[in-house]
């Protein structure tokens, strides 16, 4: 569509004119060159006087146009221009209504502050005055004693009550006292403090009395202590915790009435005891019960026979004994049900009764007295238990005294070996029982008690030692094969002391029952070599070894006792020196012969005669001479796994021999092949038959 201005001008030629009107135009209208329509105008070459009356009829019709568009909403306009007054009224209004809350929000904010200080004023004088009711609460709970608690103190009955009103007191005492330096310008603490101490006086004495009544209960001989340090004593133990804080000095008399009491308490009950006990003792063993006791019967004074030690079943012979160890049993000798029975038991038993009833009286007393006499303060530190120890030790010195003479007057003269072991051994039960127990007052009881056992074991074991030398070796020309009875006395005792030194393995008892063993060694050795036959006294040895190796054994005791392996050592030593004198007597011209033969440097110069004799003379009695030997061994020996390895031993040495001396044979006649002049000896397999049906005779 062509534009307006083109419309209007067309043919009209501008052209010539155009430069000069931009000119003229631009210089009249410097402003208005960035107006875009006016440019356009300008660049197409509008008449601008023509365009300008367009442009005022247009302006003139668009005022006419907004008039009459005004006329027609003049209404509304007026209505808009009362809305806009009313609002302004009211937003005015709205003003003066902020302006005032303003000033009424300033005020209270300065009335807030006014309470905020007012707050904090106040909580700060609350918080002082419960500080300082807290305080005064205190001092009136540590000052104030009730009337009620007064008049027990002063005039009640001393019992469950009392021990109450008493304990508050002392809570009132200890609490003026820690805070007296503080608050001694209080006139309620100068005022109290005299009262309490006369109140304290007076508890003390009442409390002191009570006490020792109670204590003075304890000199009967029919009351059981221990029921009433339970029942009264334990219950009112603070009675004395409160004279040991509050007055020392009735403590004092209270604890040496206790001691000077429970003393004879517990002394008339263990002599009583110690006696009972004495006349309940059997004896087991005395001078001459010793393992070297000659083989004959003692006369007595009046000349009757005494029997032997062997016959005597406990004197080496554990046997029930070892049951006196036994912990699952606590349980002490009672003497009235003893002594109808009239029940005599060796003195370990009666050892271990009384110190059990000993030890069983000391835990409880020494458990007592830490909870009596020791205040829980005390209790914690060392003195506690220093305290403890001295009024225990005052209290039962007496009777620990009399167990160290009760054991002292039988180890003076007893003999017997395993009851004294027997006892070192209780004691060190006892000893465990005590660490357990956690009472260490018994401590030096049980270290003298052991001082004096060791010794004297050792003493009875040297007896016994001595007394194996001193036997005679008894030169006869003929010996007794049979085991004496002092291998067979050694035999149970060294197997009763390895049983008491099972689980212990003290060094004292195997060095002692090393020096015993190297004795009867030498003893047996000695009356061995005192024999005229040889082959008896080997017998003897091998007899005497083999008893004391059975012994040990049924005590089931192995080759890892030294004791058992030193026995077997000797018994195969000695066994072997048999096989080799057995075969010496019965076929010591075949041995002879072997031993010269082999000593040869060439085997040419090995006589052919004697090889040719000595094998006629094995062929001829061979068989013979092995039963020979079979029943030789029979006779010799008793039991029958010893007899069978001997009877093994003495073969296998012939078989031996035999064999060396059949290698000599071939050798020497290996090339004199048909020689007929010369025996033919036995074949070695067949003296192997033949001894093979020897293997069961036994």
């Amino acid at each position: 569509m062509p534009n307006d201005v083109d419309i209007v001008f067309e043919g009209f030629d501008t052209t010539d004119d155009l430069d000069d009107s931009i000119g003229i135009s631009e210089q009249l209208l410097p402003d208005e060159q960035n107006d875009e329509l006016v440019r356009h105008v300008l660049t197409k070459g509008v008449d601008l006087q023509e365009y300008s009356q367009q442009i005022e009829h247009e302006l003139q019709a668009m005022e006419d146009e907004q008039l009459s568009s005004y006329e027609q909403n003049e209404g509304a306009l007026l209505e808009l221009d009362s809305e806009i007054r009313s609002c302004d009224e009211v937003l005015g209004h709205m003003e003066k209504l902020l302006a005032n809350f303003k000033t009424s929000l300033g005020a209270i904010n300065t009335d807030i502050q006014a309470l905020q200080s007012d707050s904090l004023s106040m909580s700060q004088r609350l918080k002082n005055r419960v500080v300082a009711e807290k305080q005064l609460d205190k001092i009136i709970q540590g000052v104030v004693v009730e009337p009620e608690a007064v008049r027990t103190i002063c005039d009640g009955e001393v019992n469950e009550k009392y021990l109450e009103c008493l304990i508050e007191v002392n809570k009132k005492i200890a609490y003026m006292r820690v805070h007296n330096k503080q608050h001694h310008e209080l006139k309620a603490f100068q005022e109290v403090m005299p009262e309490l101490d006369r109140l304290r006086l007076k508890a003390s004495a009442r409390v002191r009395q009570f006490l020792l009544d109670k204590i003075n209960d304890l000199r009967s001989l029919n009351t059981n202590a221990h029921v009433l340090q339970s029942s009264v004593f334990l219950k009112y133990r603070f009675f004395n915790h409160f004279l040991i804080e509050r007055h020392p000095e009735a403590a004092v008399e209270v604890r040496d009435t206790y001691i000077h009491i429970m003393r004879h308490y517990y002394l008339d009950h263990f002599e009583t005891y110690q006696r009972g006990l004495t006349k309940l003792e059997r004896t087991i063993a005395d001078r001459a019960d010793v393992v070297g006791m000659e083989e004959s019967s003692k006369l007595s004074l009046f000349g009757t026979a005494k029997p032997m030690a062997r016959d005597r079943a406990n004197v080496f012979n554990l046997g029930s004994r070892a049951s006196v160890l036994d912990t699952e049993d606590p349980r002490a000798i009672v003497l009235s049900v003893a002594s109808e029975a009239s029940d005599k038991r060796p003195f370990e038993e009666l050892f271990r009764s009384y110190n059990l009833a000993l030890a069983d009286n000391a835990s409880a007393e020494y458990e007592f007295i830490m909870q009596f006499f020791v205040s829980p303060k005390a209790r914690q530190k060392i003195t506690g238990s220093d305290m403890a120890r001295m009024v225990f030790g005052h209290i039962f010195e007496p009777s620990i005294r009399i167990g160290e003479v009760f054991l002292k007057t039988y180890l003076e003269s007893t003999h017997d070996a395993l009851g004294v072991l027997l006892c070192i051994r209780i004691m060190t039960q006892l000893t465990g029982e005590l660490q357990r127990r956690q009472v260490p007052a018994l401590d030096s009881y049980v270290n003298s008690t052991n001082m004096l056992l060791w010794p004297r074991f050792q003493a009875v074991l040297d007896s016994h030692i001595e007394s194996v030398k001193r036997l005679s070796s008894g030169r006869k020309s003929k010996i007794d094969t049979q085991p004496p009875a002092t291998v067979r006395r050694y035999a149970e005792l060294a197997a009763s002391l390895l049983r008491l030194n099972s689980g212990y393995n003290t060094h004292v008892v195997a060095l002692s029952l090393a020096r015993l063993r190297a004795e009867v060694q030498a003893y047996l050795t000695r009356r061995a070599d005192a024999s005229a036959d040889q082959h008896a006294a080997l017998v003897f040895l091998i007899n005497s070894d083999d008893l004391l190796l059975t012994v040990l054994a049924e005590n089931g005791f192995t080759e890892r006792e030294e004791e058992v392996s030193s026995w077997k050592q000797v018994l195969a030593a000695t066994v072997l020196e048999f096989a080799e004198s057995e075969l010496e007597r019965h076929f010591g011209y075949l041995k002879l012969f072997v031993v010269d033969a082999e000593q040869q440097s060439d085997i040419g110069q090995i006589s052919s005669d004697g090889l040719s004799h000595v094998a006629s003379t094995f062929n001829a009695e061979w068989r013979a001479q092995i039963s020979a030997i079979n029943s030789s061994i029979i006779q010799s020996f008793s039991n029958f796994r010893t007899g069978t390895e001997i009877l093994h031993a003495v073969l296998g040495q012939l078989i031996i021999y035999y064999t060396r001396f059949h290698s000599l044979f071939d050798k020497r006649f290996a090339r004199r092949a048909g020689v007929t002049a010369v025996c033919q000896p036995v074949g070695v397999q067949n003296v192997m038959v033949e001894i093979k049906k020897y293997r069961n005779n036994f």
